[in-house]
């Protein structure tokens, strides 16, 4: 009887370990891109993010604002994916600073870096949701 106690107390153990390393796995790319894929907007300034994934890596976003332009005006920039969030490298020659994008809670933050501050903590913010 001691083997079968020992045995269960075992299965008990790696039951709990395996569910709570469920949780802290990385995201799938289609997880990834159901979470980030729509347009998402901000209501306050009116602007406007489409996020496509044409390619596995890495995704397509365009940015516009609604009261200024339409989509097919708007500015193209490719982000890729790190960490389960969307990474957009500065790009000095066309005056993009570094970004970030990332999905809590339902809503969309994006996060930029000034040009040229990249190991500065300030960090620019705006919050989307979806549009529905």
């Amino acid at each position: 009887m001691p083997s079968f106690k020992k045995v269960f107390l075992f299965l008990i153990v790696l039951f709990f370990y395996k569910s709570s390393s469920c949780e802290q796995a990385p995201l799938t790319m289609m997880q990834i891109q159901k979470q980030y894929s729509g347009i998402w907007i901000d209501k306050k300034t009116s602007r406007c993010l489409q996020i496509t994934f044409e390619n596995v890596s890495y995704a397509m976003i365009t940015d516009w604002t609604r009261k200024y332009q339409s989509r097919e005006s708007g500015d193209v920039y490719r982000a890729f994916v790190k960490n389960g969030r969307l990474v957009m490298p500065e790009d000095r020659e066309h005056h993009a600073p570094y970004g970030e994008i990332e999905v809590k809670n339902n809503k969309l933050i994006y996060r930029t870096k000034p040009n040229g501050i990249l190991k500065s903590s300030t960090w620019d913010k705006q919050i989307f949701t979806r549009e529905r």
